[in-house]
């Protein structure tokens, strides 16, 4: 290659400077997008001695893997089966096609869930720890941590010692096209210096568009206005670069809603870690209004949308607080309220203290008989509220991810608005239709299998 780079390395951040030479780069693929799916296929790709150069516009590595919270969708592993927790793939199918969610990516979905021990495995041989089982279809990190954050440091590890290079603060404005080939890309580096990177496959891994209010406006308009809890750098970038090839995209109005924000000092958390650990949501009034973990989040956010004033709060005890180490930094961090009595934390919350009581008194009943007869929760019902002290936190919904994106074949292939295939041209993660950690590490692992077939 000819460039020079210079890598440090601080937590799970791995940074290249001083890159000053602006004759074109060959590579054999080049990847834009440092996140799960990103990484995941340069690993792939090196492991089987492929050239490979990671593209990231910002100056850390990681996207919206960063806010990962708490959990990884599987089903049927052994750390499941170990729990007396097995879910089978065409029950957890049947599951997704009744709860309305990403049903036209069924037949796809199946696919990556009969991978589900292949992919945690692939996380765990690497040191990512996950192996706590939340329910029939989660797992989470062993000691409690954030889900992105733990696998952003062990990837980032992991890319360092295969001496894989990157480079951040490269944006790439244009795909090079030339003869009915994709061929490379066209950076522009922090100082505004263009660069070609001249490449066999150019793999986009840029994410989705939440943070584009213009992309909301245009597909999704809907949830135009909301607050978003993604990564600042998701604003659609594979996708402007894509349509300028008469690529597809495919669903773009299916934006993933957070019925779990938190907004505070110009800052927007998700907070659905406190839901996870059994945590329920209450009104003005004081008062359930949903399932509190109803798997659409679509028609929560809706129901949150027609409460008073559109506020409610999520509840949870300090059993649950002390369950999960998110919700602990969010508390130093003064996102919770917190108080020794359920009527004290009413009032400073400024709900009805009766209203409240009775809630919790009442929900707490349905944990211990296992059935919930207001609203029907079946998953993660295990806060009884017996442990003081008692914390809640102000909610919103708004956006977290953008399900719709370009349109791939089975081995992450873009394709036009005609049906074929633009050569050497490969999307994954939440860019394409469909979203989550998950997929991202799936679709990035699917993206490198077929380059390495090539």
């Amino acid at each position: 290659m000819q460039y020079k780079s210079v890598f440090t390395f601080t937590s799970a951040l791995l940074l290249v400077a001083n890159v000053y030479a602006l004759e074109p780069i060959h590579t054999g693929t080049v990847i834009v997008g440092s996140g799960i799916s990103g990484l995941a296929a340069a690993l792939d790709l090196n492991k089987y001695g492929q050239d490979v150069l990671v593209l990231e516009k910002m100056p850390f590595l990681g996207g919206t893997t960063n806010l990962a919270a708490q959990y990884f969708v599987s089903v049927n592993t052994r750390e499941h089966q170990a729990a007396g927790k097995v879910l089978s793939v065409p029950d957890y199918l049947k599951r997704t096609e009744k709860s309305g969610r990403n049903a036209a990516n069924l037949p796809r979905t199946a696919q990556r869930m009969y991978d589900s021990q292949k992919n945690v495995d692939w996380l765990n041989e690497k040191g990512v720890g996950l192996t706590r089982v939340i329910s029939d279809y989660q797992l989470g990190i062993s000691d409690g941590s954030s889900l992105g954050s733990k696998i952003m440091k062990v990837l980032a590890e992991k890319t360092k010692e295969a001496g894989i290079p990157i480079m951040t603060n490269a944006k790439v404005v244009n795909l090079i096209y030339k003869n009915g080939k994709v061929l490379g890309v066209e950076i522009e580096q922090k100082g505004g210096e263009k660069q070609e990177v001249l490449a066999k496959n150019v793999v986009l891994a840029t994410g989705g568009f939440n943070n584009n209010q213009g992309l909301i406006a245009k597909y999704a308009p809907e949830w135009k206005g909301l607050p978003t809890t993604t990564a600042v750098s998701a604003t659609g970038d594979g996708i402007v670069l894509a349509e300028k090839l008469k690529a597809v995209v495919k669903g773009a109005s299916e934006v993933g809603l957070n019925p779990s924000i938190h907004s505070q000092d110009g800052i927007n958390v998700s907070m659905s870690a406190a839901r996870l650990e059994g945590g329920i949501m209450i009104n003005l009034a004081g008062k359930r209004f949903c399932d509190d973990y109803y798997p659409d989040y679509t028609k929560m956010a809706r129901q949150m949308m027609a409460q008073p004033e559109g506020k409610s709060f999520v509840i949870i005890d300090d059993k649950s607080m002390k369950a999960s180490k998110r919700l602990q930094g969010f508390l130093k961090k003064g996102y919770f309220v917190e108080a020794p009595t359920v009527a004290e934390l009413a009032r400073k919350i400024g709900v009805p203290e009766k209203n409240l009581e009775e809630t919790l008194k009442t929900y707490g009943e349905s944990v211990r008989k296992g059935k919930d007869e207001a609203f029907g929760r079946t998953l993660n019902m295990k806060t009884d509220f017996t442990h003081p002290p008692y914390y809640a936190s102000s909610l919103l919904p708004g956006t977290q991810v953008s399900v719709g994106g370009l349109d791939v074949n089975d081995f992450m292939q873009c394709k036009t608005i005609d049906g074929k295939i633009i050569p050497n041209l490969y999307a994954v993660g939440e860019l394409t239709y469909d979203s989550g950690t998950p997929h991202s590490l799936w679709t990035g692992r699917k993206a490198a299998e077929h380059i390495l077939s090539k």
